[in-house]
């Protein structure tokens, strides 16, 4: 089981990486894409969301959901990379987001922030 801790979510505390991301976006978690197979994937997803995480490393994951063409329907999955030094695969943490990804995180987080 991957614990995270999500920043700003359920009092920065570890939880499992599926039960939060299920509670966070109301959707079902399926697993986990490879970042070497984006390619095959690319036809099933509908849009990706960056979530801030603290641990275990600091950063954003990148959240997926998969459109309806795909068999397991309107769900949610995070991109993962190999390691270099085993064959153990961990989350891909971004240390930072750029461009067009952090001028839309922003703007989504003044308007989360103006609702609540």
């Amino acid at each position: 089981m991957r614990l995270i801790v999500f920043k700003k979510k359920f009092l920065q505390k570890t939880i499992g990486i599926k039960k939060g991301l299920e509670l966070v976006y109301n959707l079902e978690f399926t697993g986990f894409i490879q970042l070497e197979r984006i390619w095959w994937w690319r036809n099933f997803i509908e849009y990706t969301t960056y979530q801030e995480i603290l641990y275990p490393k600091q950063g954003f994951i990148t959240v997926v959901r998969l459109n309806d063409t795909h068999k397991h329907r309107h769900t949610i999955r995070v991109l993962t990379k190999k390691r270099s030094d085993s064959d153990k695969r961990e989350l891909l943490v971004l240390n930072k987001l750029y461009g067009k990804e952090e001028e839309k995180y922003v703007r989504n987080t003044r308007r989360k922030l103006q609702e609540e």
